[in-house]
């Protein structure tokens, strides 16, 4: 047991060190093969002056600055640069903030669980650890998330809710960076906060849990003209930055909704089997994704047969985890499925919360077979 402590402890610290290892594989290696976007956007999006930076942005912008999405991750990266100078040193400054929110979210999930060292290792995911580490807005993203996530687990472990600055400033992030983000963030934490205050019984939890089900459903129908519209205006946008573009992926009005069963698990997925042949970089993230998939499936193996047995001991999380996975993965498949480029991107947005739902299966179910 101490063993597994040990080393679960060496794996999180040797975390920090890769997460810089792929900063500087990004700027001196993946540079070379791929665009990295719109990181010169954040990085020398706004100019410098003598004054410093924030001070013109506020006489520029005023309190926008603090509501608006790209002025704030451009403010944050650039103030980042002005002080680093070098890119790759903005960077490494960018990883090591992402590593301080990944950092609270494995230690608030510490146990002596099997699970719990496959999910240090699937946060050594390079394509995570690599778009999270250079930059751009993923980093204070995945710095929020990690935060969260972190207060996620600590209420699923029944510990007291005591949120502290840290978290109010990941939740200001989240929310201001990724507005797609907020029913996720309302709809789980609203609830677990919620229960953790009210007792409520089992047949009218369940229906509030549907509830909440049954009001993303219809915010979906309500809202279809509005997704249907956006799905072929994100599709026809010119991508400069992008060399490799799906096209004609919605031809005909909802074609957003209908070919969402298949789309979606694509988007958060990446390159498809033919899309590797176009790039080294598809091949590498196709396999990564297959390597992603293959350890939730290790972790999940038995949870089926455990919940269909034991509905009352997991029907909780498990509806929940469904509903806040779902909105997860559908602002990823609106955002990440016109090129494989974007879906890997864009998943590193909601990679930890997607295995913090993973995790809590994997431990709730090892927890209930010890019983």
């Amino acid at each position: 047991m101490n063993r597994k402590k040990d080393i679960a402890a060496l794996l999180i610290t040797g975390l920090f060190f890769y997460r810089i290892l792929m900063a500087f594989l990004a700027k001196f290696v993946i540079a070379k093969f791929t665009i990295l976007a719109d990181i010169g956007t954040f990085v020398y999006g706004l100019p410098y002056d003598e004054y410093g930076l924030l001070p013109m942005l506020y006489q520029k912008f005023g309190l926008m600055i603090l509501l608006k999405k790209d002025v704030l991750g451009v403010a944050i990266i650039s103030s980042i640069h002005f002080i680093c100078h070098f890119e790759i040193l903005t960077f490494c400054a960018c990883s090591a903030i992402g590593y301080v929110g990944i950092r609270r979210f494995l230690l608030a999930a510490k146990s002596d669980s099997r699970a719990y060292i496959l999910l240090i290792l699937l946060c050594y995911s390079p394509s995570f650890n690599i778009w999270s580490s250079i930059g751009g807005k993923e980093c204070l993203v995945v710095f929020g998330m990690g935060i969260l996530c972190a207060e996620l687990i600590k209420l699923y472990k029944k510990e007291p809710f005591k949120p502290d600055i840290l978290f109010f400033v990941a939740l200001y992030l989240v929310i201001v960076l990724k507005k797609p983000y907020i029913p996720f963030v309302l709809i789980t934490f609203g609830y677990v906060v919620f229960r953790r205050c009210v007792n409520v019984p089992y047949k009218w939890d369940v229906a509030m849990l549907a509830g909440l089900i049954a009001a993303v459903a219809v915010g979906m129908y309500l809202f279809r003209y509005q997704l249907d519209s956006y799905a072929f205006y994100a599709q026809n946008v010119p991508r400069v930055s992008a060399r490799s573009t799906r096209s004609h992926l919605f031809i005909e009005q909802f074609d957003f909704f209908r070919k969402m069963p298949y789309l979606l698990p694509l988007a958060f997925w990446g390159p498809t089997w033919a899309e590797c042949a176009t790039s080294p970089l598809h091949l590498f993230s196709f396999m990564e994704s297959g390597v992603i998939i293959l350890t939730a499936v290790v972790m999940l193996w038995g949870f089926p047969v455990a919940l269909f047995r034991q509905f009352r001991n997991y029907y909780q999380w498990f509806l929940l985890g469904c509903n806040s996975v779902f909105l997860l993965l559908f602002v990823q498949y609106g955002q990440g499925i016109i090129n494989p480029g974007a879906g890997i991107r864009y998943r590193t947005n909601i990679y930890l919360p997607v295995i913090a739902f993973v995790y809590i299966y994997s431990y709730l179910k090892e927890k209930v077979d010890e019983e």
